[in-house]
């Protein structure tokens, strides 16, 4: 497993909800600097904290907007957590690196 790009994690964050609010909180803030002429800010923030000695982490992922307004400004906050895995050279992803198979044992089907 490769983690390729940065929206692969995001993309499995509070099952596929943080990247949704991150494109909504950057799109919000811009059309508010647009028609205001203001600017305005968008910050993330990550605390990552092993879970008991296993190889997972909480992943405290945190999106603070400031949208302009035009008498002064909009400000929101959402905080989450996710339980990722660590895996092979810190590569991240809510499913073990090697997961056994769920159906191993299963009787096979007859033939016929």
């Amino acid at each position: 497993m490769k983690q390729n790009q940065l929206y692969d994690l995001f993309g499995e964050l509070d099952a596929g909800i943080f990247i949704n609010q991150v494109t909504r909180s950057l799109a919000d803030v811009a059309l508010g600097s647009v028609t205001t002429g203001k600017p305005g800010k968008v910050t993330l923030t990550f605390d990552l904290k092993q879970i008991g000695t296993s190889n997972q982490v909480h992943i405290k992922h945190a999106i603070k907007m400031t949208k302009p307004t035009p008498n002064g400004k909009v400000t929101e906050e959402n905080a989450t957590e996710t339980p990722v895995y660590v895996g092979t050279g810190g590569v991240l992803s809510v499913f073990p690196d090697k997961q056994e198979s769920m159906f191993k044992g299963a009787p096979k089907k007859a033939e016929g």
